[in-house]
């Protein structure tokens, strides 16, 4: 394994794990602590929520961070402060006030928002082209790892041990601090810092042995040539803050890459909206629901085979992410995106049906099918589209923007999926399932692939509209026997001819957002 390989997958591995596991924590100790608390469903949804609203604060103060201080030491830094202070809040106020529950489940998510920001970024900006989708999408596979950490942790006594399991981040905290330092800094950030000699450090932990590092730093340097004037060096924090804070939205409304940028947000939307992490926490309801109307009993043993499920429904999830890990970066970004979402939609629409018959096996195939589907696909896909769409000189704003859009529409599917279901029962499903649907159509007609290109060839195809046969699944059709092809852009139909020369080929008008 190469050092850039080990580095990026140590990298993704931590945050992944802080991540998911700070997340589905709530999820097991849900019934523990609505009982304890007296929560009806809207103020299970405000606690559930809440590390997502922390989340959205988070991605900013992540992406203000990482441009002043480098990606390795605002990733060490803000887990160690933000885990272990938001865990011992969770803790202490779990039996006393949803108040202070809730603030200490959003200060935990300050921290795995800027995690979310930080952590794709540097795997995207130390893997090598070919792996880069690879190493990024370990990253969903972290997620995944810290899940199912956080749901066995909570299969043991949860009425008896719930402050001990609450308290457990502080654990996660310090670990990511230490692993974090372990790691060299990206060589891009070091060198749009103004720092070569650190740069050169970081390429020869990266580099093999004999690496002509001069070369490399020079090639870094002419990549970035495009960055403004108002370098990333000697900027306080808080001026980074509000530049991220105003940049992404300059540029997502008037900036030469808000292409990207309104792409993404779309993604981040749909992602969320589909109710991907809403399944995960509020599993063990859904089935507690549909046990205590079939048997019109609660059991110890009951309540076990629900964690049970759950725990299933979580290992399908991490199934899911292994097969999208192996086909990234072979099967390409845009085809798991097309057949994973409508997958995704089938298989909600499954779990609707069974939940109005109050069938578990039903429900609980359909929800392990959508959780399968959209792990395979957008769970990891939308991080490795996040590293690669935007090019350094925005990338702290715009991934700050895209990944607190992520947060906010999770933080809002989170808060309205338990009064929906309450209300609509079945309905929920369908309603979640009309999101996959639309993001298949979304996909197909505008995200191109982005497998095996250089960030410079995707970023070319984003700001002008110069596609290859293979950005948009063009329709192909033969020209004379050997002349070539002819491709068709499958929004505007405007057939050009490869014959022709490249920059007629290529140049495609594409009606895209704001365009």
């Amino acid at each position: 394994m190469s050092a850039r390989a080990r580095f990026g997958y140590r990298f993704a591995l931590l945050g992944g794990v802080a991540f998911g596991y700070d997340l589905a924590l709530v999820g097991g100790l849900l019934p523990t602590l609505a009982t304890t608390l007296a929560l009806d469903g809207v103020e299970k949804g405000f606690v559930v929520s809440a590390a997502k609203g922390g989340a959205v604060i988070g991605a900013f103060v992540g992406a203000a961070a990482m441009r002043c201080f480098g990606r390795v030491r605002s990733a060490a830094v803000l887990s160690a402060c933000t885990l272990p202070f938001g865990s011992l809040m969770c803790a202490l106020s779990a039996d006393a006030s949803q108040v202070g529950l809730a603030f200490g489940r959003a200060v935990v998510g300050v921290g795995v928002g800027a995690l979310a920001v930080i952590v794709p970024a540097y795997c995207g900006e130390i893997a090598d082209d070919l792996n880069r989708g690879h190493v990024v999408a370990c990253y969903e596979l972290s997620v995944c790892m810290g899940m199912i950490l956080a749901n066995v942790s909570t299969w043991f006594e949860p009425s008896e041990t719930y402050k001990l399991v609450l308290g457990s981040p502080l654990v996660i905290g310090f670990w990511c601090f230490v692993g974090f330092m372990t790691c060299p800094e990206s060589p891009r950030w070091c060198v749009r810092a103004g720092d070569s000699e650190r740069a050169k450090e970081s390429l020869r932990a990266l580099e093999e042995p004999g690496s002509n590092i001069e070369t490399l730093v020079s090639t870094i340097e002419n990549e970035e040539q495009r960055a403004t004037s108002s370098s990333e060096r000697n900027v306080s924090f808080w001026q980074a803050l509000v530049d991220t804070t105003h940049g992404g939205w300059r540029e997502a409304m008037n900036g030469e890459e808000r292409r990207a940028v309104n792409l993404i947000l779309c993604l981040a939307w749909f992602n969320q909206m589909s109710a991907s992490t809403s399944i995960i926490n509020y599993s063990s309801r859904i089935l507690n629901e549909i046990s205590t109307t079939t048997t019109t009993t609660t059991t110890t043993s009951g309540i076990a085979m629900e964690n049970i499920y759950s725990g299933l429904i979580v290992a399908f999830k991490t199934l899911g992410v292994l097969i999208s890990i192996h086909l990234v970066d072979s099967f390409g970004r845009r085809p798991l995106l097309l057949y994973g979402n409508a997958f995704s939609a089938f298989g909600l629409s499954i779990a609707g049906l069974g939940f109005g018959m109050t069938s578990l096996p039903l429900t609980l195939v359909g929800l392990c099918t959508f959780i399968f589907a959209f792990s395979c696909s957008s769970a990891s896909v939308f991080w490795v589209l996040v590293s690669e769409f935007f090019s350094m000189r925005v990338k702290s704003a715009a991934a700050a923007l895209v990944t607190a859009t992520l947060f906010f529409a999770g933080f809002i599917s989170d808060l309205i999926f338990a009064p929906m279901l309450n209300a609509f029962h079945a309905g929920t499903f369908a309603f979640n399932a009309l999101w996959c649907v639309a993001a298949t159509i979304f996909v197909y007609f505008y995200i191109p692939e982005t497998r095996r290109k250089t960030f410079r060839d995707i970023q070319r195809v984003l700001r002008n509209g110069d596609v290859d046969d293979e950005d948009f699944a063009p329709v192909y059709q033969s020209v004379n026997g050997s002349r070539g092809i002819e491709f068709a852009n499958i929004r505007t139909h405007t057939i050009t001819d490869e014959d022709s020369t490249p920059a007629q080929s290529h140049r495609v008008q594409n009606a895209i957002i704001n365009e």
